[in-house]
């Protein structure tokens, strides 16, 4: 791996970012607790209240979607490119451990059940994510365990969960809204007790470790990814190929909208009463009392939906339509970056199912001949 500083306009960003570096490379542990005034420092919009004494909930539930569920338990986060880095480095087969990923993250991680976790990363962009969802976790996790510190019994949470004034006396203790501490329930649901209560009963002392792997084994490495690519489309050999770095499921939204055709299907998902707060949402888009995205709000619909078994039949068909669309999804490679690919065929892409809004400037789309896009 490249151990160069990335340049940024910043200079907030670009001290925290050097910072960062300078400690990990050394391949030594470095204490989360030296980046928390830097982190501070940088003023990010994603952890506004760094400095603040209250928690600054939004930054905290934003670390945990972005952190795998076992980080209570977690003292040492090691970084590394392959299985062999890890092994070399004294950790032995990582892929013996207990696998684990968090809701808004596809990054690989195992936990070795006691207090280290290893996580494979794919680019300088992985520690960039890393390193801040670390820091906020730490600052706000503690801050919350200054606040729980007022319980006489930590035992108490799970029975003062049980009821509105439980949880609105919790909420003072925490020194949160109800509406957030509403929000952290339902992150946590059942296991609220159970991850709360260790913040509790101590407080946070994150360490991390950047192996050191050399620009070769990186190379390998995004060999490997290449050629499991390739073995699955050998024409990508003889065309021209154009990369772009995205979400697994962005492009694939806009250049299929295939949640926009089966808008029906996922309102009338909506309607159950589990979903009410959606429902509700989507009522205030169509009246435009919000300015939030139609488009936007139906992806989101469909990955939720699809994650139910009666969306199972829907995610079939997407499948199908996105073949059919010149789109293939190539899973990652299991020894080294398990990065899902898409390869894009642009003459296969159809424009009579692609988001409207591609089309804002390029003329009418109603007839699907738009010469500009072809």
């Amino acid at each position: 791996m490249e151990r160069t500083i990335p340049s940024t306009e910043s200079e907030e960003v670009e001290l925290y970012t050097r910072t960062y570096y300078s400690l990990l490379r050394s391949t030594a542990e470095v204490q989360i607790r030296t980046l928390e005034e830097v982190h501070a420092g940088m003023k990010s919009l994603l952890h506004p209240g760094a400095r603040n004494p209250e928690p600054d909930m939004a930054a905290f539930i934003y670390s945990l979607l972005r952190l795998p569920p076992c980080m209570s338990q977690v003292r040492l986060v090691v970084l590394g490119q392959s299985a062999d880095v890890f092994a070399r480095a004294g950790f032995g087969n990582v892929y013996t451990w207990q696998e684990v990923s968090a809701t808004a993250r596809r990054r690989r991680c195992f936990f070795d059940g006691i207090d280290t976790l290893a996580c494979f990363i794919a680019s300088r962009s992985d520690i960039d994510d890393i390193i801040p969802l670390l820091t906020a976790y730490q600052i706000e996790g503690n801050k919350l365990h200054r606040c729980l510190q007022r319980l006489s019994d930590p035992a108490s949470l799970d029975t003062m969960t049980d009821t509105a004034l439980g949880l609105r006396k919790l909420a003072e203790i925490m020194e949160v809204s109800e509406e957030d501490l509403d929000r952290l329930y339902a992150v946590w649901d059942k296991d609220f007790g159970a991850r709360l209560r260790p913040i509790a009963a101590a407080p946070i002392h994150l360490r991390v470790q950047l192996l050191s792997g050399s620009l070769s084994e990186y190379r390998r490495a995004t060999n490997s990814w290449w050629s499991n690519i390739e073995m699955a489309i050998p024409e990508l050999r003889e065309r021209p190929v154009y990369f772009v770095s995205s979400n697994v499921h962005s492009l694939v939204n806009l250049l299929t909208g295939f949640a926009l055709q089966h808008q029906e299907t996922l309102v009338e998902y909506l309607k159950l009463p589990r979903n009410a707060g959606l429902l509700n949402e989507w009522k205030d888009i169509q009246a435009r009392r919000v300015p939030s995205s139609r488009e936007n709000f139906l992806y989101y619909v469909l990955k939720k939906y699809q994650q139910t078994a009666e969306g199972q039949a829907v995610a079939q068909q997407q499948q199908s339509f996105e073949q059919a669309s010149g789109i293939t999804r190539i899973a990652g490679s299991k020894r080294f970056f398990e990065v899902e690919s898409q390869v894009i065929d642009l003459t296969k892409v159809n424009p009579e199912t692609l988001d409207p809004r591609l089309f804002n400037g390029l003329g009418d789309q109603s007839s699907g001949s738009n010469p500009e896009f072809r």
